[in-house]
Parts: structure tokens; C-alpha cells; sequence
């Protein structure tokens, strides 16, 4: 058995449960998705951006309740199946997870977003000209 942090990640109808564990520590942080979109979308708050953000910090958070730390350096990449805007599908998968250097293995590497797809016919087969894949480098 490993020294090391590991951080796993579960989903289910509409939550997130970001699981961080250190030997016998464990820390469980639940994020609500169907509230906090309920939210972003009354405050008119960009959801992506605000998506993210508390999906790191919740990860920060957790790690942080087994192993504290200062620094926590997470890399990861989301893609869409097209524009943000206009995406249905939408998932972010976790490269690499540091706390202070030491390496965090990861149980549950991705999440996937899905909505409904209202795209219009043309919209949906000429989507792969539009597709968004991009890399996230953070320092927390």
C-alpha cells in the first residue's frame, strides 16, 4: 500500500463527490451540480469558468483536510463536442494532482457533463470543425 494521497472521483444523478483519503484519513466533499447551475444560471454568472473553479477548490479543499499543504499544482484538460456555447458533452479529465510536490494518485480521472443537445441538424454534423480541447495549468 502507497504513502501517497489519492483523490477519487464518483458521480452520481447530478453530484460530484470528491473523495480525498491518506491512510486512515478521509475526507468526502459533495458537489451539488443541478444547484449550482440553478444558481450561476439566476446570477447570470459564466458556468464553465465558475464550474471550474469550484471543482478545484474542492479538490484543494479535500486534499487539504489529509494532507495538508500550501501549494497544490493540479493539470487538466476539458473538451467539448463543440463551441462552449453550444456544447452538449463536455469533459474534463485530471492529468496530474500535486500537493506540494508530492504526487496525488488519481481514482476517477474524469468528468463527463451532458446536456441536452438542441443543436440543429447542420449544427451537429459540422460540430467536429468546432470542437474546444484545451489544457489547464493552476497553482492553488
Amino acid at each position: 500500500m502507497s504513502n501517497a494521497p489519492i483523490l477519487k472521483i464518483k458521480s452520481k444523478e447530478g453530484d460530484i463527490n470528491i473523495i480525498a483519503k491518506n491512510g486512515g484519513e478521509v475526507s468526502i466533499k459533495p458537489i451539488n451540480l443541478k444547484f449550482i447551475m440553478a444558481t450561476l444560471w439566476w446570477e447570470k454568472a459564466p458556468e464553465l469558468e465558475t464550474f471550474f473553479n469550484i471543482l478545484e477548490l474542492t479538490i484543494k479543499r479535500a486534499i487539504k483536510e489529509v494532507y495538508p499543504h500550501h501549494k497544490l499544482s493540479i493539470d487538466y484538460t476539458y473538451s467539448a463536442n463543440d463551441l462552449l456555447e453550444d456544447a452538449s458533452e463536455i469533459v474534463v479529465e485530471i492529468n496530474e494532482l500535486k500537493a506540494d510536490d508530492v504526487e496525488i494518485e488519481i481514482e476517477g480521472d474524469s468528468i463527463t457533463l451532458m446536456g441536452k443537445d438542441d443543436r440543429g441538424f447542420l449544427k451537429k454534423i459540422t460540430s467536429f470543425r468546432r470542437k474546444v480541447a484545451q489544457e489547464v495549468h493552476k497553482e492553488l
